[in-house]
């Protein structure tokens, strides 16, 4: 019984000397040092060799995914970027560039929600479920004078139901046909030469 775990602590022996004495890839760089005594580095901080390479590409990914909140270069960094904008706003110039930026963006917005609520109040109109079983009468009279006793009858009002009205703005809105792709529409407008 004791033969196999001999047997096992032998090849694991073995492993773990082979494993020790692995050659890997030498680049001319690993020995060269920057002035910090940085192995792998240039004097610049560049990293030359694949090893260096990689471990700065980690770093930089755990600092940024990290975010060190409260580490003293973030709060370096930070007051650095406030000070650099604090010095940029003071010329008038630039102050006066950001200035009309923000108030570009801010007639803007002001269009596309005025648009969206022009699009919300047609869009509840069309949709509207209870117009759907009414009807109207496009005299430019309301109801009251429409009905009154002694009402000019030659007046005619037209009446239309609502689905009515959708179907003839539909009509007149979309005259051409829906396509699936691109080149069927293409072929379209070649043959009606549109």
């Amino acid at each position: 019984m004791n033969d196999w775990k001999d047997q096992l602590k032998e090849v694991a022996a073995v492993l773990r000397e082979q494993q020790k004495n692995k050659k890997t890839s030498k680049s001319r760089f690993d020995s060269l040092k920057n002035f910090r005594g940085r192995k792998g580095f240039n004097d610049t901080g560049i990293a030359l060799t694949e090893k260096t390479i990689k471990q700065q590409r980690n770093n930089k990914s755990n600092y940024r995914s990290r975010n060190y909140e409260f580490s003293r270069l973030k709060i370096i960094n930070d007051q650095r970027a406030a000070d650099a904008k604090a010095k940029r706003m003071a010329d008038p110039k630039t102050k006066r560039q950001v200035d009309t930026h923000y108030k570009i963006a801010d007639e803007r917005i002001e269009e596309e929600d005025k648009n969206l609520q022009q699009q919300r109040v047609v869009d509840g109109f069309r949709y509207n479920k209870k117009l759907h079983h009414a009807s109207m009468h496009l005299t430019g009279k309301p109801y009251s004078e429409i009905y009154r006793p002694g009402f000019n009858t030659e007046d005619v009002a037209a009446e239309i139901t609502a689905n009515e009205l959708d179907a003839a703005c539909s009509s007149v809105i979309n005259q051409e046909p829906e396509f699936n792709n691109k080149v069927e529409e293409e072929i379209y407008r070649l043959k009606n030469k549109k």
